[in-house]
């Protein structure tokens, strides 16, 4: 089964998250550069459950630097393993993408698409995709690993990497 979202879900989702997203989300100021170009790689992909306890539903965080520009209609995949439950995921934002998702879930794949009304994305740029909500795993004493397909871009394939998550259980 596939399931999308309206516009309107999607905003009542996204005003329902932000009391929960506040404190994630914060980050101390610091006196550098405000611009959050950095080395472009595959290799920076990050998958986390924020807030994770076992058993329970977590938002989730998917980020990368992007290799080449992110068009603005880009998909990204997801492919969870049997032991998270994504049963509640209904919703996809980005505090460093702008213009939106569609969220697409056949079974335990998460299809991330980018609407095409937001600008896109230069090469060198940290992004991140939150997603909530989604149950973790009875047990963090194993590694959980999920499948994050990238977009292809002008230089290379689209890649498709393994990533462990990473259960972050407190905020500072």
């Amino acid at each position: 089964m596939v399931t999308k979202l309206t516009l309107n879900k999607l905003a009542a989702l996204i005003f329902v998250f932000g009391f929960y997203l506040s404190p994630v989300f914060a980050q101390p100021k610091s006196s550098s550069r405000g611009n959050s170009t950095v080395a472009a790689g595959r290799d920076s992909l990050a998958v986390k459950a924020l807030r994770a306890a076992p058993g329970k539903s977590s938002l989730y965080e998917v980020s990368f630097v992007t290799m080449d520009s992110l068009a603005a209609d880009a998909m990204i995949v997801i492919s969870f393993p049997k032991a998270f439950d994504l049963s509640r995921l209904e919703i996809a934002g980005s505090s460093t993408i702008n213009g939106g998702f569609t969220l697409a879930r056949n079974g335990q794949e998460v299809q991330v698409r980018r609407t095409g009304l937001g600008a896109k994305i230069f090469p060198g740029k940290k992004v991140s995709i939150q997603l909530g909500l989604i149950g973790n795993p009875t047990s963090f004493s194993v590694s959980h690993q999920v499948r994050v397909q990238l977009p292809a871009t002008r230089t290379a394939a689209a890649t498709t990497k393994n990533m462990d998550v990473q259960f972050i259980t407190s905020v500072k």
